[in-house]
């Protein structure tokens, strides 16, 4: 990498649903606990970036989260790429760090779309800017969970045996996000359970879905390294489509492109990973993205969730905080849980769900229907 960047602390409250009185109060709320774990002041901050919000009407947000927390930052960048932006915004901080116009970067994404906004204005917010093309889909009437569903149905049909893999990914990351003090859901459900939700597009289920939660997180990046700081050691991305109709198959993206370019920055291999931090919107998108990134066979990635061999105590432990899909999918904000999380394990801080003598996590974001992808990798190989 061109520039040493490192990820000196860690914001994050509790998902689901917030008792803040507004999605700005939520941000502060992120940036303060990011910034005392950091062991900074406001003045240290000289950039902020960040994702605008559902939930909030300002279109430059970041400007006007800095005039709400009354700091004054040269740089306030609000970044569009999706579930990938916060990879994007770490790219962002190395290039202000390494060129020397930065020296502390405070990155926060926040949404609440459940406390924020009624679920009638949400709804028809992501309808009309969504990853749904207003003129080749719109009027055939898909929602973005039809648009899953249609993925889900083409890798069924390619692949067979769909329902047990599903099943077996959202019962993991259940289980993962029982050990979670911050995760939205922390109730366990059961194979039964599973079979008898209901159909939301079929052939996804109800628990095939991330909940809609309040919720995001917070990252002060510097230059300088630390007794708990963790180095991002590779960034990496890679672009596919927009919209669903334009992609040339749609059971196979292009994941593993973004993950190559940041394994080639870290000097690394996929077998180095201790372990990997999948954006799983719903349960197609988990088995999806690891078979993309090479980290699962084609076709073989529900078996390996059913076998074990991503679960803790498996060959690759994957999403150890619950995913999106039951720690939780602040909206806008749903990749930086991912980073978030690949810190605290990496710092040891982790708790029962600790993956012991974990060194290298790589941390995925996705924007759309498999549209956009980003990956950083945090810490060093063993």
């Amino acid at each position: 990498m061109s520039a040493g960047i490192y990820i000196s602390g860690v914001g994050e409250l509790a998902q689901g649903r917030s008792d803040l009185p507004n999605t700005m109060s939520l941000h502060a709320a992120l940036c303060r606990l990011a910034l005392a774990d950091a062991g900074l002041d406001w003045s240290d901050i000289d950039a902020v970036l960040t994702v605008s919000p559902r939930s909030d009407p300002y279109l430059i947000h970041a400007t006007a989260l800095s005039e709400y927390l009354d700091i004054h930052p040269d740089i306030t960048w609000t970044v569009e790429a999706g579930g990938a932006a916060p990879a994007a915004m770490l790219e962002m901080s190395r290039g202000l760090i390494g060129t020397g116009t930065c020296s502390n970067v405070l990155i926060v994404a926040a949404d609440m779309p459940l406390g924020g906004v009624s679920r009638q204005a949400y709804v028809k917010n992501l309808s009309e800017i969504g990853p749904v093309h207003p003129e080749y889909e719109v009027p055939y009437g898909p929602s973005v969970p039809s648009l899953f569903g249609l993925v889900a149905r083409s890798y069924g049909n390619r692949w067979g045996n769909l329902e047990q893999g599903l099943a077996a990914v959202a019962l993991q990351n259940r289980a993962a996000a029982c050990r979670h003090e911050n995760a939205h859901f922390r109730e366990m459900f059961d194979e039964t359970d599973y079979s008898n939700s209901r159909y939301i597009s079929a052939p996804l289920k109800l628990l095939d879905c991330a909940p809609v939660s309040d919720g995001g997180g917070a990252l002060v990046v510097t230059g300088i390294p630390g007794t708990r700081s963790i180095p991002v050691t590779g960034l990496g991305f890679s672009y596919n489509h927009m919209h669903l109709s334009a992609a040339s198959d749609v059971s196979s993206f292009n994941a593993g492109k973004a993950l190559d370019s940041a394994l080639r920055q870290a000097g690394a291999n996929r077998n180095d990973l201790d372990l990997a931090l999948i954006y799983d919107c719903f349960t197609i998108a988990m088995l999806v993205n690891l078979e993309d990134m090479g980290l699962a066979s084609r076709g073989r990635a529900g078996t390996d969730f059913a076998e074990g061999r991503f679960s803790s105590e498996g060959e690759l432990p994957v999403n150890t905080h619950g995913g999106l899909l039951s720690h939780g999918h602040p909206a806008r904000a749903g990749g930086i849980g991912n980073i978030v999380e690949g810190v605290t394990q990496l710092r040891g801080e982790a708790g029962a769900r600790q993956i012991a003598g974990a060194k290298l996590a790589l941390a995925h974001g996705m924007g759309g229907v498999f549209a956009t992808h980003g990956v950083a990798l945090l810490g060093v190989s063993s």
